[in-house]
């Protein structure tokens, strides 16, 4: 896989006291986060992001995912052996381009940026990475509801392949109570509200609807909120469905 350099820049500026400044310029784009308009390294951004430092540049460039190239010296900062950004991830020669992003998108899920995880869940979750399924259990209690908001999704999406993971999830965060069992057990019934949302209800509601009238009695009001929801949810889905059946077809 070809490695994609980021320029960095070494420019001069004037202060607000007219003094000469050194300061260190990298591409990047802008997305939107929970925290506003945020600037992230990238080769392809048509904006600038400003570092006091080389080294502070350098750590955004990795934290991205990219090296970097600084006064014609190209530097492996990410995938270089025994660098601080060493990647651990394998990819196979001929590997299709989404299928190599997964491996990197699972190792994001460790960023301490609470928006890198989130986004790197939020697309495990599109591309359907059953790779994922262990390391995106592990952060079922995040801090930032964001990302569990996302990891939930992302596990709905793997449908019935998590219902187990799930399960035993919810089961541990209820039985051994600690600061993030309630958002892992919100989180749980958020990804059983996605599966219902991905029209799974009929292969997965069987799994699930025991664990979530248990939850009704949980003693978090979120939890047991969400619980109702899932579980109004699912009555309208079973509903839908048997009234579709029962619709004759065409014909006869």
């Amino acid at each position: 896989m070809a490695t994609t350099f980021i320029p960095i820049k070494k420019i001069q500026k004037r202060s607000a006291s007219g003094q000469a400044e050194t300061w260190f310029a990298v591409p990047a784009m802008a997305i939107s986060s929970p925290q506003g308009r945020l600037l992230i390294p990238n080769p392809a951004g048509a904006e600038a992001q400003l570092f006091a430092t080389l080294e502070e540049a350098e750590e955004a460039v990795r934290r991205a995912g990219f090296d970097y190239e600084f006064e014609g010296k190209q530097v492996f900062a990410f995938q270089s052996a025994g660098g601080a950004g060493k990647s651990t991830a394998v990819i196979r020669p001929g590997t299709p381009p989404l299928e190599q992003a997964i491996p990197l998108l699972i190792e994001h899920l460790k960023d301490r940026e609470s928006s890198v995880v989130a986004n790197a869940a939020y697309a495990l979750g599109t591309l359907r990475a059953g790779a994922a399924l262990e390391p995106l259990s592990q952060i079922l209690g995040h801090d930032d509801p964001t990302v569990r908001k996302n990891v939930a999704e992302a596990m709905g999406r793997l449908g019935p392949v998590a219902l187990t993971h799930l399960s035993m999830a919810f089961e541990k965060a209820r039985t051994n109570p600690g600061k993030q069992a309630p958002y892992i057990r919100l989180t749980v019934l958020s990804a059983f509200l996605e599966m219902v949302e991905q029209g799974q209800v009929g292969t997965c509601s069987g799994h699930y609807l025991p664990l979530a009238v248990t939850a009704l009695q949980d003693d978090s009001w979120l939890v047991r909120s969400q619980a109702a929801l899932l579980m109004g949810k699912t009555a309208q889905a079973l509903e839908e469905e048997r009234r579709r059946l029962e619709q004759p077809r065409p014909g006869r």
